[in-house]
């Protein structure tokens, strides 16, 4: 399992949160940051902001379920054409029956 503190988060211990989980949270609402809490130094639980303008693709990619591409995507330089007359149907319904 990946190391459950996130990069850029900041670090708090259980007796701080307890003590002065107002001000916890108002740091997270307020600079965005995850904070990590620790109890005797092992991570038990993360506080993190809610972003309401996130996108689905980016909250898949901040909560590490999802990588994103390392270069941009492009269309194939090479196209196939169909020739003229292929029925299309005709051929995907062979191409069904061929695999049953």
């Amino acid at each position: 399992m990946g190391d459950p503190v996130s990069p850029g988060s900041r670090t708090v211990g259980l007796r701080e949160v307890n003590q002065q989980a107002g001000r916890v949270y108002r740091e997270v609402e307020s600079t965005g940051v995850p904070v990590t809490v620790t109890d005797r130094g092992r991570p038990i639980a993360q506080i993190v902001p809610i972003r309401d303008d996130e996108t689905w693709y980016g909250r898949m990619v901040r909560e590490g379920k999802v990588r994103r591409a390392a270069g941009d995507w492009a269309l194939p330089a090479r196209r196939w054409g169909v020739p003229e007359g292929f029925d299309r149907e005709q051929f995907l319904l062979g191409e069904r029956e061929e695999d049953r």
